[in-house]
């Protein structure tokens, strides 16, 4: 036994008194000391770090696909390897060929030079209708967790396919009302002046007008021009209350629906110049959905985007027949109205009946899903 403790003793001593072995201790040293510089540099570095994602647009129908870009920075001159991003996506899209039934995190990682920008690019495809929102964004390095607050949202606008559900051949004739009024353009409502032309009616030009305007340095006479006097106005109803006697599940009346809405909004597109829609449905504060006839990209984005906003679980708690009585008076008189309900019937029927009487082009279109459990 004492002899081995000896040879041990001996052996520590002449690895002690060996160069070798002093050189290898203060390379793992220095290798221990370097690590933790690193670390802390880099914790430095991810304080000063900038992250933003963008989508390539704000709206897309549903099966269409859209562009996820991540920008991170690093404003520092130590650069960052393996910087791993997470963030959540939503059910109901596909990323990067990965689809998302139950929501998932997506990883991201960057290697990131001093001073510089690195992007990363992610393919989205929109699954289902929804108003689908992301909000923060993580980066976790040990025990360190650095959170991004970067909220950002897209539409999923639904489909605008032809339904298999046969409608009336009235239906689409949406907006090719006959005018009351015997003259083409409405004298009241004045929409600009243009240069007069042959042929223009000579109580048109604007006399103080073409005092003012030269063309190739002479006066030119200038026609005033008005909107027209013909109504191609659409406003379509979405009854989404719960009714006892109709037996409806709400999911699917709420589906069924919109693909009526989105059916008759396409077909007074290529019709009708104006359109409007208005649903029971509860969206954030408000009781219901009212978006008044008009036209123009922006108008009938906004109807897409009320398209993709309503949720079936929302609170319906507001009368068709309440919002008819509050909306159809704004309207004008030869208006094509389409109530799409699960129930036309009682009240809502002797209301639609006066309507007709007063004018307006009624067309009421029964919404019947059953239960299927």
């Amino acid at each position: 036994m004492e002899r081995w403790i000896i040879a041990v003793a001996d052996a520590l001593l002449s690895m002690l008194l060996s160069p070798a072995f002093w050189i290898a201790a203060g390379i793992l040293v220095l290798l221990l000391l370097m690590i933790r510089l690193y670390r802390r540099l880099k914790l430095w570095a991810l304080n000063k770090a900038g992250y933003r994602r963008v989508f390539s647009s704000d709206g897309i129908f549903v099966g269409e696909s859209l562009e996820l870009t991540e920008s991170i920075r690093n404003a520092t001159w130590f650069p960052l390897f393996s910087v791993q991003v997470d963030f959540f996506i939503p059910p109901g899209l596909t990323v990067d060929g990965l689809e998302c039934k139950e929501g998932k995190t997506v990883t991201s990682v960057f290697h990131i030079p001093p001073f510089s920008t690195v992007r990363k690019k992610h393919v989205v495809r929109a699954d289902r209708r929804e108003h689908y929102s992301l909000y923060t964004a993580t980066i976790l390095y040990r025990k360190n967790e650095f959170i991004f607050t970067d909220a950002l949202d897209f539409y999923a606008y639904p489909n605008l396919a032809e339904l298999p559900v046969p409608f009336s051949n009235e239906l689409y004739d949406a907006g090719n009302v006959i005018s009351n009024r015997k003259s083409i353009e409405d004298p009241f409502f004045f929409s600009g002046i243009s240069p007069y032309s042959a042929g223009a009616p000579l109580r048109s030009i604007n006399f103080k007008a073409s005092v003012r305007s030269f063309s190739g340095g002479m006066r030119q006479l200038v026609c005033n021009h008005f909107d027209s006097s013909r109504s191609f106005d659409s406003m379509i109803f979405l009854d989404l209350a719960s009714y006892a006697n109709a037996a409806i599940d709400p999911e699917e009346q709420t589906e069924t629906g919109l693909g009526y809405a989105c059916f008759l909004f396409g077909e007074t597109l290529k019709n009708s110049a104006n359109v409007g829609f208005a649903s029971n449905c509860a969206r954030g504060s408000e009781r219901f959905i009212s978006i008044p006839c008009g036209s123009g990209e922006l108008h009938n984005k906004r109807i897409l985007e009320a398209f993709a906003e309503i949720n079936w679980y929302a609170k319906r708690d507001y009368s068709i027949t309440a919002m008819l009585e509050r909306i159809v008076p704004t309207l004008n008189r030869d208006t094509d109205i389409f109530l799409i309900s699960p129930s036309i019937e009682g009240e809502t029927a002797g209301l639609l009946f006066e309507m007709k009487r007063m004018g307006y082009r009624v067309h009421p279109i029964p919404l019947d899903v059953r239960r299927t459990v």
